[in-house]
């Protein structure tokens, strides 16, 4: 089994802060929320809850992926932002950045 092995912190990549959101890059290779084990607590939320100890995850990104995620800063919009997401109000894109030859072998094209 592969050892959790975080980017190390040098700050957090804020992109967006107002009263009501934050929005962070999430790097390649953290957790969104701590995972199982005592090895697995550095994460995302564990970062920015030392500067922003009312942040919620509203949604996550896996370890293996890097991009924005949105947190609130109250459960009254965290609770708004979920039904957001429930009803598909907001949705996630994702992009893949490849070097090399890309083959189709699977999947869709």
């Amino acid at each position: 089994m592969k050892r959790y092995n975080p980017p190390r912190h040098n700050g957090l990549d804020i992109l967006y802060d107002d009263a009501h959101i934050l929005v962070l890059n999430k790097p390649e290779g953290l957790l969104s929320v701590p995972g199982k084990g005592a090895d697995k607590q550095d994460c995302l939320i564990s970062r920015v809850a030392i500067e922003y100890p009312e942040a919620l995850i509203v949604h996550r990104l896996d370890m293996g992926t890097s991009g924005l995620m949105v947190l609130a800063r109250s459960k009254q919009i965290h609770r708004q932002m979920s039904i957001f997401f429930q009803r598909q109000q907001i949705s996630k894109s994702y992009m893949a950045i490849v070097d090399g030859l890309v083959t189709a072998t699977s999947g869709e094209i």
